[in-house]
């Protein structure tokens, strides 16, 4: 069974512009890996206080079979692709469960 999820994630703590660029990167591999490449936008930017930091959500809900177990898998998967690029960063990701808003 599937269930449709939003995505939503924020990498702070980014060094410079490189680093940032960097993260993008491998997100974006990891993403691939898992089938998502076409369904979560992402990028770099820069605050109002000059420091990078890295966003993405899904562009719409993504249809997730047997979520309960793809969650940690997924979670641990994006923990480490951005401590392999950014050790010192943060991480949040957001999850939303648009089929409860009916």
């Amino acid at each position: 069974m599937s269930v449709n999820i939003d995505l939503a994630f924020t990498v702070t703590g980014l060094a410079d512009r490189q680093q940032a660029e960097d993260v993008v990167r491998a997100v974006q591999e990891l993403l691939h890996d898992e089938s998502l490449e076409n369904q979560v936008s992402h990028g770099w930017s820069v605050d109002d206080g000059g420091a990078f930091f890295v966003s993405g959500e899904s562009d719409h809900p993504l249809g997730i079979t047997r979520f309960y177990l793809w969650q940690p898998h997924f979670e641990g998967l994006f923990a480490a692709t951005v401590a392999g690029v950014a050790p010192a960063a943060a991480h949040e990701i957001r999850w939303g469960y648009p089929d409860e808003d009916y």
